[in-house]
């Protein structure tokens, strides 16, 4: 499937620069009735270049208004990744005793005509107009460089225990902790990673840490854990090139002890496109978050129309005890129904070996969906959300479980785009044989969430596609299948 004529068209749901190139979601928080998100971005050319923060500002999470941006480079450096918090008590003494916005982030400075000689040091801005104008705090770097190249991407979060913030920085092959009490003065406590979970060429990135309830905990496990998320960077030893992997366990204000073995890699997404995953900070009850919805090995070379880069929908993060231990879940954040149409209802039916079965041709070019499979042992099925781009989700069942397989085609007739777009690929599993599929499509991308009787794989995926209309189909290689229930609605706006 060629792409080399493909003009994207903007998405009518996820978020996407008003020009120029973006990357990494930054400073996610929500302040006084707005949910801030700013970005990696690069408004003079819609390939990667010196990182400037993007802005913009949502009081529902689907309608976004683009704000003038936060932060450009300068003598000191570009504008690398980061978090924000609210100083609610005025503890940097920056506010005059009001609350406040403070935005962390890395300083990237070259030093000579190589762009691989440089530093990295952590630096602070703050806004006292609920983050329209922001200013260099006069102490920066809050952290100095220390030493070594790679050394970015601070998480600030609150720990209500020790009663200190820490921050989480990606260092090389680990992430090491930092505690402050006034947010300007931090203190090395600890370093994770080493031997943990996944590892490539490539510096771990764009850590995030938070606590959440654990939903079926039993009696004697503990009512809450905590989450650490990591990046894990494109190179030639990382086939899939960038994904993100995250870390359940537990956290005293100092030091992350990890619950599973090291050898253990939990994957937050089973896709291609869910990189430089953040959560919003200052939003109680619920742990909100997105992702950039691209992958560095081909990034740079993907279709555009005067623009680059999309994110993820909005997702609300939970967590579960499973059969193999405690896993994060996802669903897509709530208010995205609000800009849906009424639900059209697919009747039940039962499909077995008897090639392709279209259930549904909706009308509208942005689609929700969610159908609920029952499948006998030994089914083999292909389910396409999206014709023309080739994309196909194979579900097979075993005895107890249903097996995962992705697979999606295009090219574009540059060697560093074709090499990596088109993937095939195992997606993991899901327990049970009762399977739910909830998706949205939308110009651009396509999102899934798999949900088996307690676990649940995301897989995330740019689709380069037109969107109108799409069919969708199941094909039934072998087996049977019951279609129990399904709805499917568009965008009315």
């Amino acid at each position: 499937m060629t792409l080399a004529d493909f003009e994207p068209q903007r998405p009518a749901m996820h978020f996407a620069p008003p020009m120029g190139w973006m990357n990494d979601p930054n400073g996610l928080v929500f302040f006084e009735g707005e949910y801030h998100l700013f970005y990696q971005y690069h408004p003079f050319s819609t390939v990667w270049g010196p990182m400037h923060w993007g802005h913009a500002v949502s009081r529902d999470l689907c309608h976004w208004q683009h704000l003038p941006i936060a932060l450009a480079p300068n003598e000191d450096g570009t504008c690398f990744s980061g978090s924000a918090v609210v100083d609610e008590h005025d503890v940097t003494g920056l506010f005059e005793g009001q609350p406040g916005l403070l935005a962390f982030y890395t300083c990237h400075k070259v030093l000579s005509g190589d762009p691989e000689d440089y530093q990295q040091s952590q630096c602070l801005a703050y806004s006292r107009d609920k983050g329209r104008t922001w200013q260099r705090y006069a102490g920066n770097p809050v952290l100095p460089p220390p030493g070594f190249k790679d050394v970015r991407d601070p998480k600030v979060v609150w720990h209500g225990p020790s009663q200190r913030w820490v921050m989480a920085l990606a260092c090389g092959q680990a992430i090491h902790f930092y505690t402050s009490h006034d947010l300007l003065a931090w203190q090395f406590a600890s370093a994770f990673g080493e031997g943990e979970g996944a590892h490539t060429q490539h510096p771990w990135e764009c850590p995030d840490l938070f606590e959440l309830p654990v939903d079926g905990a039993g009696p004697n496990e503990p009512a809450t854990r905590w989450v650490l998320v990591v990046g894990i960077g494109a190179t030639p030893d990382n086939p899939f090139g960038s994904l993100t992997q995250y870390f359940i366990g537990a956290f005293d204000g100092q030091r992350f002890t990890n619950d599973n073995t090291a050898d253990v890699v939990l994957m937050m997404d089973e896709g291609r496109d869910f990189y430089a995953v953040q959560s919003w900070s200052n939003t109680p009850g619920r742990q909100l978050a997105l992702a950039w919805l691209n992958n560095w090995q081909y990034a740079n070379q993907a279709p555009e129309t005067g623009w680059r880069g999309t994110m993820s929908l909005p997702r609300e993060l939970t967590l579960r005890a499973t059969s193999r231990g405690v896993r994060l879940r996802q669903r897509f954040a709530r208010e995205a129904g609000q800009v849906l149409s009424a639900p059209c209802h697919l009747s039940p039916r039962t499909l077995q070996t008897a090639g392709e079965h279209c259930i549904v041709v909706p009308d509208g070019e942005v689609i929700h969906g969610q159908l609920t499979l029952v499948l006998e042992a030994g089914t083999r099925l292909a389910l396409s959300l999206q014709q023309g781009s080739q994309q196909r989700l194979w579900l097979t069942a075993s005895d107890a479980e249903t097996l995962l397989h992705y697979e999606r085609q295009g090219r574009i007739g540059q060697a560093a785009f074709d090499e990596y777009f088109a993937c095939d690929h195992a997606a993991g599993s899901v327990d049970g044989l009762t399977v739910t599929v909830t998706w949205w499509c939308d110009h651009g991308t396509l999102e899934m969430l798999v949900d088996g009787a307690t676990e649940q794989r995301s897989i995330t995926q740019v689709s380069f596609v037109d969107h109108r209309r799409q069919p969708v189909t199941l094909d039934v290689v072998s087996g049977r299948v019951e279609v129990a229930e399904g709805v499917i609605q568009s965008v009315v706006e």
